[in-house]
């Protein structure tokens, strides 16, 4: 008891700094610098409170959002509200009974923000108003979705592709003849992939990489995917179960360990310590450094900012032989009212708005795709993003895919990480290979890192459904006793009743 007294008064002491050193501007205040165009409606509105999440020019394209929305009515104004660490500062003020109007969030919060009754269900509303699943494209409404309701829309969605350096291939475009591959086009096989990587690479005189032709572990942020891309699944959503040990996603593990003990794991560290940050001109795959890479509809923004001659090219990322495609995990940003907001009926009409003249404004901006079955007749036409047909191709992909919308997804994924650098860094034990050499050493090298892969990812599963089955086992607890409750009250109510 004294542990949850402890935790009530963290969560109270986190809030009071909240209010501290962030208090929110009083939406009401007219300011004539910015506000006089609403001049005359600006007392007969609804005022709304709008926080979000992102910065530089994205940040402008919200704003650009909004401003349709204010500029297009005369009922409600949305005031934007620029906020880091929205969802932890979200959850707060929903905990604490004065939440946002709107909120924007990302779509791995919404497991724990349904289950914590923090967001509003939207399924009820978007009937009235004529908002249906076919609208949208299937996977990116369901990172909105949790336990059969609909909490969140989304707004700005992602998929990610291969990335190819196109100097670098036409620089050995002799050499990839030779090796019987192509220069004019991607890789079309995970086999395919490394043998261009193969040719790609550069090496100085001391050995150590100069430029690699491709490295799973750049830029590190899809290491929970790579299985996907050869046959595997994290979780079987028809049987609950924990699949972290699939035979897909073994082999993926194989193919990525092979990099590691082909070009050396310290040297590999040492090659990626050079690496600039990714929002600069010493990215690893704008400076040159890396000739292929898996990133996101988000990329060619910052290609061009750094880099705007550079000359690449995208393709879907490449699946193993056997494996249907095209393929890429599905991601977006997504929209939700919070529960307890003070405005829910003008909060949904401005998250209306977003779905629909909004969506167009934002995505554009922020050069992506729509998270739509059927975006405007006119939206691709100048888009920034020249690239986008690639990301539209794998979003619309029967073949791509979300991550696991499971309450403890991300336990789970830090689990896999850990799983991943463990495998990565993992030394092959020398004495093991005494006496062997050429093809035999090899393949007891490979016996040996299946084995440590197998051990690995096999206690990933027994541990994370272990965790999962304890938490269904609460939830359903909880939900008998709030029934009961609910029965009690209800009986309470009837016996006292006239």
């Amino acid at each position: 008891m004294r542990s949850v007294h402890f935790a009530l008064l963290g969560v109270i002491a986190a809030i009071a700094l909240v209010a501290a050193f962030e208090p929110r501007p009083a939406l009401q205040a007219f300011d004539s610098s910015t506000h006089a165009a609403y001049k005359d409606t600006w007392n007969q509105r609804t005022h709304i409170s709008y926080w979000e999440k992102w910065g530089s020019f994205e940040r402008d394209a919200c704003q650009a959002m909004v401003d349709d929305f204010n500029q297009n009515q005369d009922d409600v104004f949305a005031h934007y509200i620029n906020t880091s660490q929205v969802n932890r500062k979200a959850m707060l003020a929903i905990v604490g009974g004065d939440p946002p109007d709107v909120v924007g969030l990302w779509a791995n919060d919404l497991p724990p923000f349904a289950e914590a009754g923090a967001l509003m269900p939207l399924d009820d509303l978007m009937a009235k108003s004529g908002l249906t699943r076919g609208y949208y494209t299937d996977n990116y409404l369901k990172l909105g979705e949790y336990d059969g309701r609909i909490y969140a829309l989304p707004t700005t969605p992602a998929s990610v592709a291969l990335f190819c350096n196109k100097e670098h291939f036409r620089r050995k475009a002799a050499e990839l003849r030779a090796a019987g591959l192509d220069p004019d086009r991607a890789p079309r096989t995970i086999e395919e992939l490394d043998r261009y990587a193969s040719v790609l690479n550069e090496f100085d005189p001391d050995g150590s990489p100069k430029i690699m032709g491709f490295l799973p572990t750049e830029p590190g942020w899809f290491n929970f995917t790579w299985g996907y891309y050869f046959g595997g699944t994290l979780y079987d959503d028809a049987t609950g179960t924990i699949t972290a040990d699939a035979p897909g996603n073994v082999a993926a593990y194989k193919w990525l360990k092979r990099y590691a003990e082909a070009y050396g794991r310290e040297s590999l560290l040492r090659f990626r310590s050079g690496f600039g940050n990714f929002d600069s001109p010493l990215n690893a795959f704008i400076e040159g450094k890396v000739s292929m890479e898996m990133q996101g509809v988000w990329f060619p923004n910052f290609i061009r900012r750094h880099r705007p001659h550079m000359e690449f090219a995208v393709a879907p990322f490449p699946t193993a032989e056997g494996v249907p495609g095209p393929m890429s995990e599905l991601d977006s940003d997504i929209i939700a009212i919070p529960r307890g907001c003070k405005n829910p009926e003008a909060a949904w009409q401005f998250v209306l708005h977003t779905q629909t003249r909004g969506l167009a404004i934002l995505c554009r901006l922020h050069g992506k795709h729509m998270p739509v079955r059927n975006p405007p007749a006119l939206y691709r036409q100048g888009h920034p993003n020249l690239e986008l047909d690639v990301f539209e191709q794998v979003a619309a992909s029967p073949h791509s895919f979300i991550l696991p919308r499971i309450g403890i997804w991300q336990e789970y994924m830090n689990e896999l990480n850990r799983a991943f650098e463990h495998v990565w860094s993992w030394p092959v034990p020398e004495s093991e290979l005494a006496g062997l050499s050429g093809e035999a050493r090899q393949a007891k090298i490979d016996q040996l890192c299946e084995a440590e892969i197998r051990t690995t990812l096999a206690t990933v599963r027994e541990t994370m459904q272990k965790k999962f089955d304890a938490k269904r086992q609460r939830d359903s607890m909880r939900r008998s006793a709030t029934r009961t409750a609910a029965s009690n009250a209800g009986n309470a109510g009837g016996a006292n009743g006239p």
